[in-house]
């Protein structure tokens, strides 16, 4: 199974300053605080692996993004290869390339949580809380049990 994992909104706060004027990683504490949240709930599921799909994706290569992911980095798979007019269109198009329907996708962008009324596939962090938030904690612990 993958999951289409954004950082900003959903591993720290949504506007934690990150990047230096050199696009270089800011020693910054707050950022991907929540991570260790997401490390415990992907536990029990080590078939998981991970596709980014934020936009560090263009900012980092595939090494600097599986480091970032600290003791996920082993789940890293690759990330979303597809442009298109939204995060959810692009997430849909990137498992439709790579023939995959088992998937779900963790996001803060405004148009998964629209996707995220049609298609529970998608789960809708609010980017104060991101995973750190019970409703996604629940959604997400919920559908990794029913796609074992």
């Amino acid at each position: 199974m993958l999951l289409y994992l954004d950082y900003d909104g959903v591993l720290h706060p949504d506007g934690t300053p990150a990047i230096d004027e050199f696009g270089r990683l800011l020693d910054n504490p707050v950022l991907f605080c929540w991570l260790p949240v997401l490390v415990e709930i992907l536990r029990p599921h080590p078939h998981v692996q991970i596709i980014v799909s934020s936009d560090w994706r263009r900012l980092f290569d595939d090494s600097a993004l599986m480091r970032i992911l600290g003791p996920l980095g082993a789940r890293f798979a690759g990330v979303v290869e597809n442009i298109a007019s939204n995060r959810a269109c692009e997430i849909a198009q990137d498992a439709g390339c790579r023939g995959k329907t088992d998937w779900l996708a963790l996001d803060d962008h405004t148009s998964v949580k629209a996707a995220a009324q049609l298609d529970r596939r998608y789960i809708w962090c609010p980017p104060e809380a991101g995973v750190t938030d019970p409703h996604v904690q629940a959604a997400l612990r919920a559908r990794l049990v029913q796609k074992r």
